[in-house]
């Protein structure tokens, strides 16, 4: 049996595929032949018809045929399948995020689509074929039968962990689209798009119940069920070792969990204690931060086994806009996490915090006070800026739809670019503090209160100050320099370094 998977990603030059790998891993396992092709690419493009021939082609002597969809790869995916489906005659099966949540739309396009994890029900779909038994009684996969579908129960999450093989990094049948074509990986790809980072997850599950996440809507598909489930600690250790030991060029490990910190301060420390004993001297960069999970100690221990950077989710400063996303804690809370960061700050050099921009539901007010509680973290930081995306299954997306914010091909708001807003004088102030942070420079309180002003909105004067700052301290321009080009600024209407990151709508 020979199977290909397929990993169209929105980000360019990226190949980092957690979930194809861990499956590839999983078949291998069995002793299946597996292929993986990566397929980078920008986000709201579709690749050239070239790649897609030269895809068919390569996977013309499969088995079985495998695409990872999350929502933002869901067109890319649509493409891949009919130059599929168009020149071969092989079963295709989508998996990921998207099908577990939309499984009716996804079978449109796909013979099969896996619901929930993929690690026990992918490897049962192929030893099945293998035997040419019947395999519409899968758990956990749905069927396009002659235009019935068939609707098997869910498998029940996979609570021990450790019995998951660690992802497949085997490069001899590795593929990647390279400007336009297909090319073997190999070790100098391989440092060329993963560079000196490694990720993994040491945990599967989040209990939090944030209205704009599908983890929400996960977590009700599996009622009663532990949704939060953990890797051994030595299990964690034996895969860095293993990937430190076979590419020597990494030196950052990101633990790219949901919710790391809601593992208790003893498994911490253990996780912590068992990095520096094993030897492994690579910096860490982990996630799954949120304000209420934060504790000293546990930053402590993390600091001390080579943590430089950590990711803390603050989504808004607005009391109000927090509970709308099921965010509970006040910003209180926030500034104490972001004071124990900071204690560490020849460590921790760039903490990064992620915010949630162009909510149609806050107000400017409610996004002047998360301004203003920005304005008092301690710099040089990181803001990971995203424009609020109504993906499909959440909360926040039945919500949109109510109140007619998603109209016509309600998918499409959910395959925006990640990092473009909306261009508005509020928003050009969240990536000013953003390239001043990164700098080590502030916009004091008491600055952030001029520039945000009612008052002086109004006249135009709090605009005028902006781009003075922004002529000043992002590009270096003496006082009156920048004073007399912000003069200018203002009869000419130009704003001047934050396009990149901001589109033409109001």
């Amino acid at each position: 049996m020979k199977i290909t998977l397929v990993s169209p990603s929105p980000h360019e030059w990226t190949i980092i595929g957690y979930g194809v790998r861990i499956l590839s891993s999983c078949l291998k396992r069995e002793g299946w032949d597996v292929n993986i092709f990566f397929f980078p690419r920008k986000i709201g493009t579709m690749y050239e018809e070239q790649a897609v021939s030269e895809l068919v082609h390569l996977a013309s002597d499969s088995d079985l045929i495998g695409i990872s969809v999350m929502t933002d790869d869901y067109n890319a995916a649509v493409q891949l399948s009919k130059g599929f489906k168009a020149r071969l005659n092989v079963p295709l099966i989508w998996g990921g995020i998207h099908p577990t949540i939309k499984p009716k739309q996804c079978l449109e396009h796909a013979d099969i689509v896996c619901i929930g994890e993929g690690e026990e029900a992918l490897p049962e779909l192929v030893r099945r074929i293998k035997n040419d038994n019947d395999i519409r009684d899968i758990r956990g996969l749905w069927f396009n039968d002659n235009d019935r579908i068939i609707k098997n129960p869910l498998r029940p999450l996979i609570q021990d962990l450790d019995s998951i093989p660690f992802q497949d990094y085997g490069l001899e049948d590795h593929y990647m689209l390279i400007d336009g074509h297909i090319q073997k990986i190999d070790e100098e790809i391989l440092l060329r798009t993963i560079g000196q980072y490694y990720l993994t997850m040491t945990t599967r599950g989040c209990p939090s119940k944030c209205t704009y996440c599908w983890n929400h809507t996960f977590n009700r598909m599996y009622p009663g069920e532990n949704v939060l489930r953990k890797r051994s600690i030595d299990n964690v250790i034996r895969e860095l070792v293993s990937v430190k030991d076979r590419f020597p060029f990494i030196k950052l490990f990101c633990i790219d969990d949901d919710a790391f910190f809601m593992r208790s301060l003893n498994e911490i420390k253990e996780f912590s204690e068992k990095y520096i004993e094993a030897g492994i001297n690579c910096s860490l960069w982990v996630t799954g931060a949120s304000p209420t999970s934060i504790s000293r100690e546990k930053v402590v221990a993390l600091v001390n086994a080579g943590m430089n950077s950590i990711r803390v989710g603050i989504e808004a400063g607005s009391e109000r806009i927090k509970k709308m996303y099921k965010r509970p804690y006040s910003n209180q809370q926030v500034e104490k996490a972001v004071q124990i960061i900071n204690e560490f700050r020849d460590k921790v050099k760039e903490p990064q915090y992620d915010l949630i921009l162009d909510n149609p539901w806050e107000s400017q007010e409610e996004q002047i006070e998360t301004l203003s509680l920005l304005a008092k973290f301690p710099t040089p930081y990181r803001l990971f800026l995203y424009p609020l995306t109504f993906y499909p299954g959440t909360d926040l997306y039945d919500k949109a739809k109510e109140d007619g914010f998603l109209l016509g091909d309600s998918d499409e708001m959910a395959r925006k670019s990640h990092h473009s807003f909306k261009d508005t004088y509020i928003n050009r102030l969240f990536v000013l503090l953003f390239k001043l942070a990164l700098k080590g420079r502030r916009i004091t309180p008491m600055v952030m209160a001029l520039l945000t002003s009612p008052i002086l909105m109004r006249l135009k004067i709090s605009e005028f100050l902006y781009r003075v700052l922004e002529l000043k301290y992002e590009y270096d321009q003496p006082m009156g320099k920048a004073i007399l080009k912000g003069l200018k600024g203002m009869v000419t209407g130009e704003v001047i370094g934050s396009r990149p990151f901001l589109e033409n709508k109001s």
